[in-house]
């Protein structure tokens, strides 16, 4: 039939899906007995950073919709600069972590100053996904 570790198996699904029906029928005779989790929006309020909102940014929100207005808050973050910016500064961008951030100084510091923004897909860890994420965020001046 079943040798001993395929028995200890069957009797271990057993038990979960008994745990399984258990829960089940607990959860549909008292609801608030056992806990649903859900995501909860704004659950958390988010810190606001004091921050000087450039020109430019002033004039994308005017160009926004009303409609996108009421439902999105105006960004007051300023660009930031591929080859002046810190580690930290970068950490601060969208998807972007203290190893990216570290690997992006790494590469600047080696290979000398971006030329354009396009250029951060050099760096390991960074692809075009995260390019057209980051790209509204970056700038680059001037060696």
């Amino acid at each position: 039939m079943f040798n001993r570790n395929e028995q200890i198996v069957l009797l271990l699904l057993c038990c979960i899906l008994i745990v399984g029906i258990a829960i089940s029928y607990l959860d549909s005779r008292d609801p608030e007995r056992v806990p649903d989790f859900e995501v909860q929006k704004s659950a958390v309020p988010v810190p606001e950073e004091k921050a000087e909102v450039a020109r430019d940014s002033i004039a994308d929100l005017a160009a926004v919709p009303s409609a996108t207005k009421k439902t999105e808050a105006p960004r007051a973050e300023a660009l930031i600069d591929l080859n002046r910016a810190t580690a930290k500064e970068f950490e601060r961008l969208p998807g972007i972590g203290p190893q990216i951030a570290a690997r992006i100084v790494a590469y600047r510091d080696q290979h000398g100053a971006f030329k354009r923004v396009e250029d951060i897909t050099k760096v390991r860890g960074i692809g075009a996904k995260t390019l057209e994420r980051l790209r509204p965020h970056l700038t680059v001046s001037t060696p």
